[in-house]
């Protein structure tokens, strides 16, 4: 039983850090609130959901981009690990076949065996020490997979502080050097300059170039593999002329 808690723990653990999605501001607290709410949760239940959520199966396509909350910033992140369908079918089963183990113990190990005779006791060490090799078996598997996941953690963190990662989120320049024109602080500044010298409706290139060469000196087409800032506003599609 104290083997089975320390498993239910670093499930519960694991579920409740697997993905988080919301606003920056608010990231601390729904993660509580995750923690709060998988502690809750019985063994059965937080099975499923590592089930649905942390173990997948290959995906023949890529999954279709999620609508992003407008005019709002918002952090989602996930981990994941993808197994073999035949693998996922059997951990899936052998998962069930835990959670039936621990409801065996809990609710009708009396009711399995004498206590009060000598045989019935004998029975009953030999399914404990049964039962506590399975459990332990599935607790190192656990411990693995939670090592795995502290492991892609600390990749992503490493990550999050490179220029790379500073390029792609503040920039919009992703890290194959393509560029997310509809978030890029080049577009974001041509957006600024435009509302700041528009004259009857249009705003001068010329003027543009001038404002944001003071203002923001490091935005420049090059940066964003543009020749010219007229190569710039054809490649991003986001302007009229």
């Amino acid at each position: 039983m104290l083997q089975l808690q320390q498993y239910e723990r670093l499930l519960k653990a694991m579920v409740a850090h697997s993905e988080l999605s919301g606003p920056p501001e608010r990231l601390l607290e729904i993660r509580d609130e995750k923690v709060a709410c998988a502690h809750k949760k019985t063994l059965g239940t937080l099975v499923g959901m590592l089930t649905e959520s942390y173990l997948k199966l290959p995906e023949p396509t890529e999954e279709p981009a999620q609508d992003e909350p407008a005019d709002r910033e918002w952090v989602s992140f996930r981990f994941q690990m993808e197994l073999p369908e035949d693998r996922y079918a059997e951990t899936k089963a052998a998962l069930k076949e835990l959670v039936d183990l621990r409801n065996e113990l809990v609710h009708h190990f009396l009711q399995r065996f004498d206590l009060w005779d000598a045989d019935g006791c004998v029975a009953a060490e030999t399914y404990l020490d049964e039962s506590y090799e399975t459990i332990d078996g599935h607790y190192l598997a656990l411990r693995d997979w939670a090592k795995s996941m502290e492991k892609a953690r600390q990749l992503a963190i490493s990550f999050m502080q490179s220029k790379e990662y500073e390029d792609a989120i503040v920039y919009g320049i992703w890290v194959d050097g393509t560029v997310h024109w509809p978030r890029s602080g080049i577009t974001a500044c041509l957006r600024e300059a435009e509302t700041r010298l528009a004259q009857e409706g249009w705003t001068p290139l010329f003027d543009a170039i001038h404002w944001i060469a003071k203002t923001y000196p490091d935005q420049t087409p090059k940066r964003y593999g543009c020749g010219s800032w007229r190569q710039v506003i054809h490649e991003s599609k986001q302007f009229d002329v």
